[in-house]
């Protein structure tokens, strides 16, 4: 059977059931850590358990998406490679400038939400990008 080339997800729709549950459990896990240590102030062995758990996640993860672009053809490598370019490089400007921006009075205190959504909102316009493009 063909590979859907018709969706714009086609090259994330194979085979990668684990590396998605991955990266659900350390969002997941990150979240009821967040609120587990935010409400309920738990004594050190379960502040550093919420602390364990999505970084093993996030590690299984990582090593699961390297696996799996090692698998991937020239062109979907290509077009995972560009969008992961495209998030670095606008993380790594939106940094850099978000102190002058602060000092000049455009912006408050950087909060961790923004760089996570910055992130997921730029893989997600190069990949939409490089994947047009290379049609």
């Amino acid at each position: 059977m063909k590979p859907d080339t018709t969706s714009s997800f086609s090259c994330w729709t194979r085979g990668n059931t684990i590396q998605t549950l991955w990266l659900l459990g350390m969002a997941l896990t990150t979240a009821a850590g967040i609120l587990l240590i935010a409400l309920l102030k738990p004594a050190l062995p379960f502040r550093i358990l919420a602390v364990a758990v999505p970084v093993v996640c996030g590690a299984a993860y990582a090593f699961r998406l390297l696996r799996d672009l090692a698998r991937l053809d020239e062109l979907q490598l290509r077009i995972q490679l560009e969008a992961a370019a495209t998030a670095c490089l606008g993380v790594f400007l939106v940094t850099l400038l978000y102190p002058i921006l602060q000092i000049a009075g455009f912006v408050g205190p950087l909060q961790p939400y923004y760089v996570i959504f910055l992130l997921v909102g730029l893989l997600l316009t190069g990949y939409f990008n490089a994947n047009r493009r290379y049609r």
